[in-house]
């Protein structure tokens, strides 16, 4: 390695690290700012925007039924096909049961949910955020005396905060359905066998967990594709960068956050 690259190397990692150090100084400074807001609203709860609180539970919501519900069964059909090829080699394939119910309901539902979310709406409220930024529209309601943060991103998140986790029962449904097609096909048992069985694996705790997980994925989601559009520089190439950077930097901390929450559970239980 020469000494030019060496010195373009260090000089892209120092980059790096000061790009990540301003973007968790950005993350606090308007996590406080939602804080705030929150307060508010607690304390007089007719100021905040619930006919956006609706829009955004429509929009977000209904509009990923669909998706969601084709996901999870898919990916409970996947699960169930691997499961059974993996666990027939060791004789103990009716335990794919066991296998599709705990892991849907705890990790692959409001995981799968909450990624598809951060692709539809965390991108979506970084492009719609960053062209007001652009439009200077967010500069006009400072300046008629709306708090933005109040006005505009605690209804986005209150709206996720309630569809994420109505959203993962649909995915946790439709993958216990995915899953019990295929059981039925392969190891010859009922439908109702598999769903008594379910029931019996599927402790509340378990629901508890992946419910839980949802709420977390929704603030995260909210908070960073709206962050994103709120800090966005003001021309279009701005506004294509901060509704990527809302995805990837979304995803990475769903993911994160997921195995955090996994193994507080994992020590609890």
């Amino acid at each position: 390695m020469t000494e030019k690259s060496f010195n373009q190397l260090c000089l892209q990692i120092g980059n790096t690290a000061c790009g990540v150090c301003r973007e968790f100084i950005t993350f606090f400074g308007f996590s406080g700012d939602i804080a705030l807001a929150a307060w508010r609203v607690l304390r007089r709860p007719r100021h905040l925007n619930w006919r956006s609180v609706l829009y955004h539970a429509d929009t977000c919501g209904s509009d990923a039924v669909p998706i969601i519900s084709l996901l999870g069964l898919l990916v409970g059909v996947i699960l169930a096909f691997q499961g059974i090829v993996q666990l027939s080699r060791y004789g103990v394939e009716g335990y794919i049961v066991n296998l599709v119910g705990a892991v849907i309901v705890t990790e692959l539902a409001p995981l799968l949910t909450a990624i598809v979310l951060a692709g539809r709406s965390g991108s979506a409220f970084a492009s719609e955020l960053g062209t007001m930024q652009a439009n200077e529209e967010i500069d006009a309601l400072f300046t008629l005396g709306f708090d933005p943060i109040a006005y505009l991103v605690f209804p986005k998140i209150v709206a996720l905060v309630i569809v994420l986790p109505c959203l993962t029962i649909f995915a946790d449904v439709c993958g216990i359905i995915g899953g019990m097609l295929i059981s039925c096909e392969k190891l010859d048992i009922s439908s109702t066998e598999y769903f008594s069985r379910t029931l019996e694996v599927v402790k509340p705790i378990d629901l508890f967990q992946g419910l839980l997980k949802s709420i977390f994925f929704g603030i995260i989601v909210a908070v960073i594709g709206c962050m994103k559009g709120y800090y966005t520089e003001r021309d279009s190439q701005g506004i294509g960068r901060s509704a990527t950077s809302a995805v990837v930097t979304g995803i990475f901390l769903i993911v994160l956050c997921d195995a955090i929450i996994t193994g507080i559970f994992s020590s609890i239980t």
